[in-house]
């Protein structure tokens, strides 16, 4: 199921992080195998909760400085 602004799953497949982040696959891993996300196994399948992606999210975001001249 692709999400929507109706919808948007509880968990995600590494593909679905992919879209849901920006971030490459091979990022995810990375970020996950260093600790700043926690994979879960479910049914045999790597999935991971929308929570901990929003998490991961804020955590790495940064506030732009405001560059317009006065």
């Amino acid at each position: 199921m692709k999400p929507t602004l109706d919808f948007i799953p509880r968990l995600f497949t590494i593909e679905g992080a992919v879209k849901y982040t920006g971030d490459s696959r091979a990022k995810l891993y990375q970020e996950a195998k260093s600790g700043n996300i926690q994979l879960i196994k479910m049914d045999g399948s790597t999935r991971i909760e929308r929570q901990e992606l929003d998490r991961y999210i804020d955590a790495k975001a940064k506030p732009l400085e405001n560059t317009i001249a006065a």
